[in-house]
């Protein structure tokens, strides 16, 4: 199975185009983990793209592996082995033999042992508070926390603010494909400058999505607007709204270009800066929401594929009424 990168669309491994949007781009789902990727092998198990698990003779487990993890039997040329039903004889440790010496080697060793226990205990306390914090701070907090990153913001210091959260992922773009369904993802394009060009939101996981509308949406990715750099680098280009005729898709897009001084800044160095700044909400299947604030966002789907399978209507949405 596959994976349509654009309306999220499931389709079948020989199938060329989506049935849903029309796009030929898709990243497959392995087999094993349902982890979504791109290439022949899935690289969080190494399982190759469009295998199937093997059925053991021996004990019946179904396995990605060569080898059976229970009992060893070759999985590859399907022959049963002999498990042998004895355990192996435990050899009985020798009796250390009596003296000062051993009694003294014997306490260090105790004390030394009981100390590493001890570090080790404390590590994992530390480590286990740290994701008890993580895991218990609510989405929407997590999402809004104070003087948080935002786009054209600083990577390594988005790196150093959310680095406690676990469902907070902060890497370099082409690792993007692992994580994209995680909460908050914020990455890079331009390792040089280590500016931030892409932060998604996806809501697809969040318990209360069925009461989310768009003007929730709005507020969460706004809130990494930087509208200091937009207002005077950028001017409004155009905002539309697309709807899909034949499956439960949506997109809400809002696009701003270069001005002169923008231009200018750009051409001098002084800013890093792209051409357009945009973003897009996609609401799909009904209650699933991901905003996703980056260069490509200026497009919808009807200039990429088929025009006649969107509708398309302008957007009048005015993104100051959100800044904080």
């Amino acid at each position: 199975m596959k994976k349509c990168e654009y309306c999220g669309s499931k389709a079948a491994d020989d199938v060329v185009q989506c049935a849903g949007c029309g796009a030929k781009e898709f990243k497959n789902i392995c087999t094993s983990c349902e982890t979504t990727f791109l290439g022949n092998k899935c690289p969080n198990c190494n399982v190759t793209k469009g295998d199937k698990p093997r059925t053991c003779l021996n004990c019946g487990k179904n396995s990605f592996e060569p080898v059976c993890s229970d009992c060893r039997a070759d999985l590859i040329n399907r022959r049963i082995v002999q498990v042998n039903p004895y355990p192996t004889a435990v050899q009985q440790i020798p009796k250390k033999k009596s003296g000062i010496v051993a009694s003294l080697i014997t306490l260090l060793f105790i004390v030394v042992f009981i100390g590493v226990i001890s570090s080790s205990n404390s590590d994992k306390n530390t480590i286990s508070q740290k994701n008890t914090i993580s895991q218990s701070l609510p989405d929407m907090e997590l999402l809004t926390l104070k003087e948080h990153p935002k786009f054209y913001g600083d990577y390594k210091a988005a790196k150093s603010f959310w680095k406690e959260y676990d469902k907070a992922i902060v890497v370099n773009a082409s690792g993007t494909t692992f994580y994209e369904d995680a909460l908050l993802l914020v990455t890079t394009g331009d390792s040089d400058n280590g500016i931030i060009t892409n932060v998604t939101i996806n809501l697809s996981d969040y318990e209360k999505k069925h009461d989310l509308e768009l003007d929730n949406v709005m507020r969460l990715i706004c809130d990494y607007i930087p509208y200091d750099i937009i207002n005077q680098y950028y001017d409004f280009k155009e905002a539309f709204h697309e709807v899909s005729k034949y499956v439960r898709y949506e997109a809400y897009h809002y696009v701003m270009e270069l001005n002169d001084k923008g231009k200018e800044a750009k051409k001098s160095g002084e800013s890093y800066l792209q051409s357009k700044f945009a973003f897009k909400i996609i609401h799909r299947n009904d209650n699933d929401w991901i905003a996703k604030m980056n260069y490509l966002a200026y497009k919808g789907n009807h200039d990429k594929f088929k025009a006649d399978a969107y509708d398309v209507e302008a957007w009048d949405v005015d993104i100051e009424k959100y800044r904080k």
